[in-house]
């Protein structure tokens, strides 16, 4: 792996932030000279500079992209468009043609983040015992909270390569031995969930922060709970993903009691209602369908002001530090009304024929497409994140850069309906559906448009969750989930190609999906210049992408 980090000087100190102690003002990144390592971390805040360019870099190019291209693309969501052969890689991506030498396969960007981490680890006891304002309880939420961060980088990684190194060392100088062999799945998640169930003991409560940038945009108790719950779903540890998403759902019911106690006693706190207005639906706490006529509410609350109730963990954009979110902007495309980027919808999703996934009162599919049921177009760009409505519910581009959305309370609430779908059992099965339901009815004006049926209640679940994720990177995991708990992965795995993958080509299909061939061909290979610079992973390499 080729790890350039911290040297005899802090390099990438050029990117990283110089901040005050003041947790409001932690997200606001400026850029800092190159520093001498030995002249560093004397001190909290210099911590906790390094600790906001660990979310800093999560911004970058070559992360954000891939969160993207890694889970969305293989997916059935999106279609190419009509240029995209012209980008080689990218096309051979998109259709399976996948070789080890494409540098969509590149992990750089996340190794990066990670050895950030690890330097605060390296790092931060040093600077606690030389600075007596620097707390050992304040040493351990920031050892939480930047454990939680790799934990979220290595989790990203396990599910797209399968096999990684697993790095839990800094990078310091420049005798660092950089071979690195790869470990298994197994122990990526092990060391991952250890830390996690550490770090929410001494990681901050979100009440902590002083600002809601900073409670959605930094890891606290609620967000690595979000984080267990997916990565216990991911490992099919049912019980544990269903207990740690009632938690949140739990707490995000006390903060709903409270704002309609204060509200009812004329004391409300505007700050906390400034996270929209909110309505029960099946029992669950979620932001209103519609306000003022706008029928679009919720969706402008999530993704155009974003920081709301059901926000528990987003990236959080400032167009004075980051122009664009490329991820958004390369795939997705620009602020401009038309324009797409290298991907658009898939065209099943707005077909008047049958075979969409949404019901004709859903307002997520104009959230998603554009398509409001009247015109047609040849192919409908991605609207999700780049649009708002107006009060007459006409789309508009937004005019700021859009958060990266990573935990909200819908994606929980489904995290544990799929938990409880998998565990069986009439009670179980009833509030899986409860759960689905309830996320449907928000954004099909209250109607009830879905049928229980116990043998169903799985498809249900990712059905519900392609609806409502749609677009935010979720989408390709979510399938191979199905696939890796499957009674049968090799009768899902055709389920995957002949159902799912085939109904977003609008050209080559058959060979696209012929080539996922193999339950191997869920990940990807090992970057063919990762193996050049650290041979020990050439053993490791993925078997459907070798050539004999």
């Amino acid at each position: 792996m080729k790890k350039i980090l911290i040297t005899g000087t802090l390099s990438l100190a050029a990117t990283m932030s110089v901040l005050t102690t003041s947790c409001g003002d932690f997200l606001e990144i400026e850029p800092l000279n190159a520093v001498v390592v030995e002249n560093y971390w004397e001190k909290k805040s210099e911590v906790e500079s390094v600790i906001a360019s660990c979310y800093y870099h999560m911004q970058d190019k070559g992360f954000s992209q891939r969160v993207i291209a890694w889970g969305e693309l293989r997916g059935d969501n999106v279609s190419d468009v009509s240029n995209m052969p012209n980008n080689k890689e990218l096309y051979d991506y998109f259709v399976n043609n996948i070789t080890a030498d494409n540098s969509w396969m590149s992990w750089a960007d996340f190794y990066n983040v990670i050895n950030l981490c690890n330097t605060v680890l390296y790092y931060a006891p040093g600077a606690q015992a030389k600075d007596g304002n620097y707390s050992m309880e304040e040493l351990r939420t920031h050892e939480a909270e930047v454990k939680s961060i790799r934990a979220l980088c290595y989790f990203y990684l396990i599910r797209t390569f399968k096999k990684l190194p697993l790095v839990t060392q800094a990078t310091i100088g420049d005798d660092e031995d950089f071979k690195v062999p790869a470990d298994t799945e197994e122990t990526v998640l092990q060391q991952i969930t250890d830390d996690l169930e550490w770090a929410k003991n001494y990681i901050w409560d979100k009440r902590y922060f002083g600002d809601w940038a900073s409670r959605k945009g930094r890891f606290n108790k609620l967000s690595v709970k979000a984080l267990l719950t997916d990565i216990y779903l991911w490992k099919g540890d049912y019980d544990r993903a269903a207990t740690y998403a009632k938690d949140i759902m739990d707490e995000k019911k006390a903060e709903y009691d409270a704002l309609q106690k204060s509200e009812e006693e004329g004391s409300i706190n505007m700050d906390a209602y400034m996270q929209g207005e909110l309505a029960l639906y099946n029992g669950y706490p979620l932001l209103v369908d519609a306000v003022n006529g706008n029928s679009h509410y919720s969706y402008n609350q999530n993704f155009g002001t974003g920081n709301g109730f059901e926000s528990i963990f987003e990236l959080q954009y400032d167009r004075e530090v980051r122009s664009s979110n490329e991820g958004i902007s390369f795939f997705y495309g620009p602020h401009e009304m038309g324009k797409t980027g290298w991907v658009s919808a898939a065209d099943y999703l707005v077909s008047q024929e049958g075979g969409s996934p949404f019901d004709k009162v859903d307002k997520r599919l104009e959230e998603n497409t554009g398509y409001d049921g009247t015109v047609t177009f040849s192919s409908y760009p991605v609207y999700k994140f780049r649009t708002l409505f107006n009060s007459d519910n006409k789309p508009y581009m937004r005019g700021t850069v859009e958060n990266w959305i990573i935990y909200r309370l819908t994606d929980v609430m489904l995290m544990r309906a799929e938990a409880l779908a998998y565990m069986g059992g009439e009670e179980n099965l009833k509030e899986a559906f409860a759960l689905v339901e309830a996320v449907n009815m928000r954004s099909c004006m209250g109607y009830k448009t879905l049928t229980y049926d116990e043998e169903t209640v799985k498809s249900l679940v990712l059905d519900e969750r392609q609806r409502e994720l749609m677009f935010e990177g979720k989408r390709w995991y979510d399938l191979m989930r199905m696939v890796r708990h499957a009674e049968d992965p090799v009768k899902a795995m055709s389920k995957l190609r002949n159902t799912y993958l085939i109904r977003k080509y609008t050209s080559g299909g058959r060979d696209a999906v012929a080539r996922m061939g193999s339950l191997d061909n869920l990940y990807l290979p090992f970057y063919q210049k990762e193996i050049d610079l650290n041979p020990l992973l050439e053993k490791d390499q993925n078997p459907a992408y070798i050539i004999y």
